[in-house]
């Protein structure tokens, strides 16, 4: 009940919320209790992960236009069933570790969309900005537009705006800071794909019915950086992977390290 209280649910069901529309080199799709071999015109769910390695390259469309590219050694989640506050939004979605490119057209009357990551959380009404998020901090540029930038913390912690050209970085354990322009290390290190932003593919796909294909049973070690993190994640896992509780090696690691993520009890009917 204290879960259901304080992480409301914004939408019922494991619905389809984005497109993948562009799948390259390694990555690897989680969808609830299984895997499934990334493919374009493939259909994400809520609490979807995007597990990418050393050479990969994925394209996420969602209807209204807004587009995440996400780079080499990514892990990105797609569109939590929850949201901190009470705005409306596109998403959350969530990104642990890795490169994305996000761009949200201009439109009329639609809501924001959000990324969240471990160090901050990122909002834009309109625009395009590239995010990095490592496990010594995380750090964004806005290309165009206007990005708001929101600390987690215990208080109420005042939204910063990041006009277009403006960068913003956060390291782990210290308050942001932003900055005329991005540094030349997070320039160096961006992904060659992320130098000019692709067309949109969304309309060419979005009348294809794509059978998502079983890919490879993930195992809990790969997945267990979202177990132990971002307790809105951990609360939305214990939903959407409830049934991986029948795989007797992912069961056997969750009771080892039940300590970590003790939400895990009542799904093991503990």
């Amino acid at each position: 009940m204290l879960a259901a209280l304080l992480f409301p649910l914004t939408a019922t069901g494991h619905e389809f919320v984005a497109t993948m529309t562009l799948a390259e080199g390694q990555a690897v799709l989680i969808d609830g209790a299984h895997g499934v071999v990334p493919a374009p015109g493939v259909q994400l769910r809520h609490a979807d992960i995007i597990q990418i390695g050393l050479k990969g390259f994925v394209q996420v469309e969602i209807g209204d236009g807004g587009m995440m590219e996400l780079g080499p050694e990514t892990r990105f989640l797609v569109d939590l069933p929850f949201r901190r506050g009470e705005e409306l939004v596109i998403g959350p979605h969530y990104l642990l570790s890795g490169w994305v490119k996000f761009t949200v057209p201009k439109h009329a009357e639609g809501p924001p969309h959000r990324i969240n990551t471990p160090f901050f959380d990122l909002v834009i009404n309109t625009g395009i900005a590239v995010m990095q998020v490592t496990a010594e901090g995380g750090q964004f540029s806005v290309e165009s537009g206007e990005g708001i930038v929101i600390e987690p913390s215990g208080h109420a912690t005042a939204p910063i705006a990041v006009r277009a050209g403006r960068s913003y970085l956060r390291k782990a354990g210290q308050k942001g800071a932003l900055a005329d322009r991005p540094n030349s290390a997070f320039v160096a290190a961006m992904p060659p794909e992320f130098r000019d932003t692709l067309p949109p593919r969304f309309a060419k796909l979005k009348s294809r019915d794509v059978q998502p294909k079983p890919g490879p049973e993930y195992t809990y070690a790969e997945v267990v950086d979202w177990l132990n993190g971002d307790l809105e994640v951990r609360h939305a896992l214990t939903t959407y992977m409830r049934a991986k509780v029948a795989d007797p090696e992912f069961r056997a690691a969750l009771i080892q390290n039940m300590a970590h993520h003790p939400e895990w009890n009542a799904a093991l009917g503990r």
